[in-house]
């Protein structure tokens, strides 16, 4: 079998890894110079030496919020011989090389080229066109499977507030934060406050003058006592932000820490899939195309571990690939997805979350392992991630380290 793959980050080499141990012929399209996504850090933000659009969202110095044993692909532990549990960036870079060194998957990986378009043919086949953007030369080629792994942090979402135009100080979105010089003697108001915005807080704390950290509902975190904690934004003036509890603050500069939205610009609506207020749809467990299942998502899950989400849904299309696991028909795919839907809302979940696991991470983890026969992996990473969600300024903070204990249980230093 043909399968292409789109993009070169996490969920795409993990995605490469099984395919090309499944024996299938893969081309892994990637637009930048070099694989590890959003793993990768550069100090350019928007415009590259090439003229070509940035969409790095790594900054300098970053830690990651989750402890490494949850930072892992199956089979590739990091190396023991590391005393940090919370790795930094470069760590993190290194560890996918090694994976993508131990697995000789750099040659499948074509870098520079940009998927243009992917439109269904007959018998289910796919025929991608991609644009080689050194060269500008555009390419067709007919696959038997495409994978999407294109990332989810890649298109900003930004909130529409009163007076937002009318601000004459800095407004970014955290995608392109680099480092805090920028905010030196500042007065900086950061919307958002999910680990990004937490994150840029405690970064830029020691430069900036004031900060401020302004959230929709109130804030549970521990933050460092030179932070305020603010309401919603209602309003912007040239120099002040409002919030909806009356106050006002005079502020330099807004950060916007307030995610991303899935977009798919080379997916056509011929290909069945839409996008509607951040629900991918219809997707059979959130990785299966229902119009055409020979297409695959990976990595669209938020609010997880985004190493092991990769990992379990590249090898459970693998396992559909192989014929391995035999997909129900389209009106039992699409029975399922409704069924699952008609519990968000009677959770009373918004639309945009439908993609969001947290508590609900094992529960997909053994759906997918006992539908596709895999091996799961053990209830501790499950057990340990729950305990982190729950305790966030374990992650906030970065001091504990865990340890494992056989396989359901974790002991905390």
């Amino acid at each position: 079998m043909k399968v292409a793959i789109i993009g070169a980050g996490v969920a795409g080499i993990a995605s490469l890894k099984y395919v090309l141990e499944a024996g299938h012929e893969c081309d892994c399209y990637e637009e930048t110079e070099s694989y590890g996504g959003t793993w990768v850090y550069t100090d350019k933000a928007v415009i590259d030496d090439d003229g070509l659009p940035v969409y790095r969202n790594m900054y300098k110095d970053l830690i990651t919020n989750l402890p490494r044993q949850l930072m892992t692909l199956s089979d590739v532990p990091y190396d023991n011989s590391k005393k940090d549990i919370y790795l930094k960036q470069p760590e993190v870079l290194e560890y996918l090389t090694n994976f993508v060194n131990m697995f000789k998957l750099e040659s499948s990986i074509k870098y520079r080229h940009q998927v243009i378009k992917i439109e269904p043919q007959d018998c289910h086949k796919w025929l991608l066109m991609a644009k080689h953007l050194k060269s500008n030369i555009t390419t067709s080629k007919v696959y038997d499977f495409v994978f999407v792994c294109n990332g989810h942090c890649r298109y900003p979402r930004v909130p529409k507030i009163i007076g937002k135009n009318l601000f004459e100080g800095l407004q970014m979105h955290s995608r392109d934060f680099r480092n805090p010089v920028i905010f030196k003697s500042k007065r900086v108001l950061i919307i958002g406050a999910a680990y990004s915005g937490m994150d840029i807080s405690q970064k830029i704390q020691k430069v900036a003058k004031t900060i401020f950290i302004s959230h929709w509902k109130p804030i549970s975190a521990e933050v460092h006592n030179s932070i305020s904690k603010k309401p919603t934004v209602t309003k912007f003036t040239k120099n002040t932000a409002i919030f909806s509890d009356g106050t006002v603050e005079e502020i330099d500069a807004v950060v916007y820490c307030t995610g991303y939205e899935y977009k798919f610009p080379f997916l056509p609506a011929s290909t069945g899939i839409t996008v509607s207020n951040n629900w991918v749809k219809p997707l059979y467990k959130h990785i299966v195309n229902i119009e055409y299942p020979t297409m695959f998502f990976i990595g669209i899950p938020f609010f997880s571990a985004a190493f092991l989400i990769s990992d379990i849904q590249a090898r459970f299309a693998v396992s559909v690939i192989e014929k391995k696991t035999i997909l129900p028909s389209k009106s039992e795919m699409l029975h399922e997805l409704n069924n699952y839907i008609t519990k968000l809302r009677m959770e009373k979940i918004p639309q945009r979350h439908v993609h969001k696991l947290g508590y609900k991470q094992k529960e997909y983890f053994d759906d997918l392992a006992k539908t596709a026969s895999l091996v799961p992996f053990p209830p501790v990473y499950t057990n340990l991630y729950e305990y982190l969600i729950v305790n966030i300024n374990n992650i906030l903070g970065g001091k504990k380290s865990y340890v494992f204990v056989g396989s359901e249980t974790f002991i905390e230093n």
